[in-house]
């Protein structure tokens, strides 16, 4: 173990360090620009051999006759089409559906009444996805230096630095494993948000137009 720990001052020079002792190489302190190289030789490799990542987001306003049973219609199609409801009230449903359902699930739902309002957004988030799973691998390797070193530390104040600096590498890791996760579901499962109301209907003087109006066509339009 380097003497030289009874010095440090920072967990910066702690880093410099403890990946020169574990490497017998030049010190290098884990950061952002070995990410980084990662980061580009890995996207080198991979570039035009993947599927891109697309995450969907879907919004639609309809018009039905009874707003209570369109909400039982949609939570069928919900279990039909292996989504699961995410958020509901009395007039919308949020739901997530499988992305290969999406388009399913979209056509019939438009069939339970009168479409007002539709809107579909598709995000590309593949490089994002991919910078932080490589980042995630390079930190695992830094996790792992770290134990090793753990191991050959002979002082009490070598062990609590080396622990701190690992406490802080776990957090980093498991941000980006929940990140990741999260990427994964939202481009497995389509969020689609389905708003409906009540059609509208005539009031008393309403009515007297409604039959105004088909009075005057009967004057001008024969069946």
């Amino acid at each position: 173990m380097c003497k030289n720990f009874q010095k440090i001052s920072s967990l910066i020079s702690l880093s410099l360090i403890l990946f020169s002792c574990a490497s017998g190489a030049p010190p290098s302190e884990p950061s952002a620009s070995s990410y980084e190289s990662g980061r580009l030789s890995q996207r080198a490799s991979e570039s035009g051999n993947d599927e891109r990542m697309i995450t969907y987001s879907v919004s639609m306003d309809l018009s039905v006759k009874n707003p209570e049973e369109t909400r039982k219609a949609l939570t069928e199609l919900i279990k039909i089409n292996n989504g699961y409801i995410a958020k509901e009230s009395d007039n919308y449903i949020t739901a997530r559906i499988p992305s290969e359902n999406m388009d399913n699930f979209i056509n019939n739902a438009k069939a339970l009444g009168k479409t007002e309002n539709e809107s579909k957004t598709g995000t590309d988030i593949t490089d994002q996805y991919r910078d932080n799973v490589i980042r995630l691998e390079s930190l695992k390797n830094v996790r792992g230096r770290y134990l090793s070193l753990l191991e050959k530390a002979n002082t009490v104040s070598d062990v609590l630095l080396i622990e701190k600096e690992l406490e802080r590498v776990n957090t980093e890791i498991e941000l980006l494993e929940g990140k990741i996760k999260y990427a994964e579901l939202n481009v497995t499962y389509a969020n689609i948000m389905v708003r409906f109301r009540e059609s509208a209907k005539p009031g008393p003087i309403g009515w007297i137009f409604y039959g105004l109006f088909y009075g005057i066509k009967w004057l001008f339009v024969w069946d």
